[in-house]
């Protein structure tokens, strides 16, 4: 199928020697056209009455791909040689040569500026094509006018305005019909195409006829708008040619208003027919052009309409525009399949009796959208946004907003979301929480139920724990035999063992208790006395420990014993994994509102996917280095609940590869020292 182009992009797409033969043949009509409008120049005027040969001078230059201005070099020369051929002397001819040189390359030039090249597509490039003529007729005005005056002694202003109108009436007729698009329908009614070429060129006719000398130009114009209005742009365009041909011929002939034109005693008859047929053809093109641009708007918007509603129909959100009739009635302007299956309305754009004749819609239903509907026609705000459960079930969240325009008043715009699975996933994480929640008070309960169990427990032990320890220590001052003092001695180390966890479990419940009054305490001199009290435990492993305070005096708020309890138990721990003759370093650092204590020891180290866990309750690493030493698990779980409740923080870090564990306390500064 072959691309709708006009004339001068057909050329241009040819191959080059066809389009030189074709440029060629529009300049040998240049010169037989410029030869005879010489030849038949009126007595007594040194300029042609008309000059067709401007139009296919345009032609030429426009066809060519970029060297326009050859080509406009070319027709220079074409008119020297049909004004010097038509009896005009030299200079004369090369200074008419010099003026159509000019217009045609000024012209062609403004043309081919246009979007796509030269062409009559749109409005603007109808306006282009006429600001062209105008400068393109301005400037051969002036330089033919120039020759005449100078070497013809002829009229500078009479010729300007002569020349001017003879090469624009030539260019606006000529040059337009090799600039449209051919192709299209010419008429839906072929006696309707008949009848208006025989109206038209009999009004042309008899309105130029020699036998008529009545006013009567101004019948051509309807009958060249019908054309206009009614027929392709392209036919319109060669209609209005060869009127303007047939009205220039009968004209000469003595036809019509215009052959006995005369101003002041002096012939205006070429002058009146340019000027009519530029009036003529000016208005013929732009109302083609204008019904064009028109015409493929409304392809536009009906193209735009299409793909909308396309998308509309196509999408997953429900769409629905409804216009009221009169209350309680709606009917449906369009739907889409996404609406119809939320609404359970079938067919929403067409015709069916569940909506109605014409998709009209009763609001008096019990269904729930539809009383959506009604409640917002009667409440009269412009916008209401909501949720509704549809008669299925479904969940729907809706937005519905009126809008007021010059063609439809209060169309009502509905949008629908169908929510149903995230409400659904709403309402199970809503009574997930619940259930989360109850499952929480749940174990908080247990945890207050198990602390106060540990807590009773702990309390009903001590006391018998206490009496064992007594009679033991009575027992071993009282027997001398080796083998009863091994069995009591066992019986005093198990028996200190369970008091140190009745012990712990009791520090354990403590540390949610509310918290007690706080005093000031020397963190230097606490040290001192638990490496002291720990003296011993260290000397018997072979661990030395080693310290390094800060040199100021630094003072920690504490309650009770809770910071010795805190030292104590790092540092026993330090020494207790510690290996034989290890070291463990204590060193402290000051800062105006913290204090740091680190602990660290040359022990084995802590993997890393335990160290997190060491502050859980009765957690034992499963590591063999460490599982071997006796341990409740406790010590750093009380330890960490202590440092918190007196607003500090606990670290710990371990190199489970080279050894070596650290821990590092850090506890609000004293202010005051009571």
């Amino acid at each position: 199928m072959l691309a709708r182009i006009n004339a001068v992009s057909l050329v241009r797409g040819l191959r080059a020697r066809t389009r030189f033969s074709v440029i060629a043949g529009l300049l040998a009509l240049t010169y037989v056209l410029g030869l005879a409008a010489v030849v038949l120049t009126p007595p007594g005027s040194q300029t042609a009455a008309w000059w067709p040969a401007a139009g296919a001078s345009v032609v030429a230059a426009l066809c060519a791909r970029k060297r326009r201005w050859g080509v406009a070099l070319l027709v220079g020369l074409v008119t020297v040689g049909s004004n010097y051929a038509a009896g005009r002397s030299l200079v004369v001819s090369i200074g008419f040569g010099i003026a159509n040189f000019s217009e045609t390359w000024l012209v062609s030039a403004i043309l081919s500026r246009g979007i796509g090249g030269a062409g009559l597509r749109r409005m603007s490039d109808v306006a282009r094509l006429l600001i062209a003529i105008l400068t393109g007729s301005m400037v051969i005005g002036l330089l033919a006018a120039a020759v005449v005056g100078m070497l013809q002694g002829g009229r500078f202003i009479e010729t300007l305005f002569a020349v001017m109108a003879s090469h624009a009436a030539a260019v606006i007729v000529v040059v337009p019909p090799v600039l449209v698009v051919y192709g299209g329908d010419v008429s839906r009614n072929r006696l309707e195409f008949v009848a208006q070429i025989v109206v038209t060129f009999a009004v042309v006719g008899f309105v130029f006829s020699p036998t008529n000398a009545l006013p009567l130009v101004f019948l051509s114009l309807p009958v060249l708008s019908w054309a206009a209005f009614n027929f392709s742009y392209g036919f319109t365009i060669i209609e209005l040619l060869v009127a303007a041909v047939l009205t220039v011929e009968l004209t000469a002939a003595g036809g019509g208003p215009f052959a006995a034109s005369e101003v002041a005693g002096v012939s205006v008859t070429n002058q009146m027919l340019q000027l009519f047929l530029i009036a003529q053809a000016g208005t013929i093109i732009f109302l083609g052009a204008g019904r064009l641009e028109r015409e493929r708007l409304a392809e536009q918007v009906q193209s735009r309409s299409q793909l909308l509603r396309g998308g509309l129909v196509g999408a997953q959100v429900g769409l629905l525009i409804l216009q009221p009739i009169r209350f309680p009635e709606v009917r449906v302007l369009l739907g889409n399949d996404a609406a119809s299956e939320m609404l359970e309305w079938p067919a929403l754009g067409g015709e069916v009796e569940d909506l109605g004749p014409g998709g009209v819609v009763r609001l008096s239903r019990r269904d729930p959208a539809v009383q959506i509907f009604d409640a917002y026609c009667r409440s009269g705000v412009s916008e209401q946004r909501g949720e509704l459960t549809t008669r299925a079930g479904r969940r729907v969240q809706y937005f519905l907003s009126t809008r007021n325009s010059e063609f439809d008043q209060g169309v009502i715009a509905a949008q629908f979301v169908d929510i149903t699975d995230r409400y659904e996933a709403q309402v199970a994480n809503q009574k997930a929480l619940e259930h989360e929640q109850d499952l929480v008070d749940q174990l908080r309960d247990l945890n207050r139920q198990k602390d106060d169990f540990v807590s009773s427990v702990s309390h009903e032990l001590r006391t018998p724990i206490t009496s064992i320890l007594g009679f033991a220590e009575v027992m071993e001052d009282a027997v001398t035999e080796p083998e009863i003092r091994e069995y009591i001695d066992v019986i005093q180390r198990n028996a200190r063992r369970l008091a140190d966890l009745v012990e712990d479990l009791l520090e354990l419940g403590s540390t949610s208790s509310p918290t007690k009054t706080t005093k000031a305490v020397d963190l230097h001199r606490l040290i001192r006395e638990c490496v002291q009290e720990q003296s011993t435990m260290a000397k018997s492993r072979g661990v030395i420990v080693s310290t390094s305070f800060d040199p100021q005096s630094p003072f920690v708020p504490s309650v009770s014993h809770d910071l010795t309890r805190i030292v104590s138990n790092i540092l026993s721990n330090a020494i207790k994994f510690s290996l034989s003759d290890g070291e463990v370093d204590i060193t402290t650092s000051c800062t105006d509102d913290e204090v740091q204590v680190v602990i660290s020891d040359t022990g084995p180290g802590i993997p890393a996917e335990d160290v997190e866990k060491v502050f859980e309750r009765f957690y034992r690493s499963p590591a063999e280095a460490l599982r071997v030493i006796q341990g409740t698990g406790l010590g750093l779980p009380i330890v960490k609940s202590l440092v918190e409740r007196h607003g500090g923080r606990i670290a710990l870090k371990s190199d489970y590869l080279a050894g070596g564990t650290t821990v590092t306390v850090t506890m609000p500064r004293a202010k005051t020292v009571s």
